[in-house]
């Protein structure tokens, strides 16, 4: 899989790192535990707060969550209101 994703002008970065590693705006694909724990979704604010989005709910594949990633920049893009 592709470390660097682009949705809708939105960067998604799939990382076994932290999200230490990501740059505000960015939103990241996260390995727990090695991927042994399964994956994470999370989204670095302008003052570089992050924030989980799949409310401690965890991806068995960096795929799944990669594709939540993306629904969720859709809605964004959509205007949908924020949660």
């Amino acid at each position: 899989m592709k470390r660097y994703h682009s949705h809708h002008g939105r960067d998604i970065v799939v990382t076994a790192g932290s999200a230490r590693d990501l740059e505000p705006g960015q939103f990241g694909v996260l390995a727990i535990d090695g991927g042994a724990g399964g994956w994470s979704v999370v989204h670095k604010g302008p003052d570089g707060e992050v924030v989980e989005l799949n409310n401690e709910m965890h991806f068995e594949l960096p795929e799944d969550a990669l594709a939540f990633a993306k629904e969720l920049i859709e809605m964004l893009a959509s205007g949908a209101p924020d949660a």
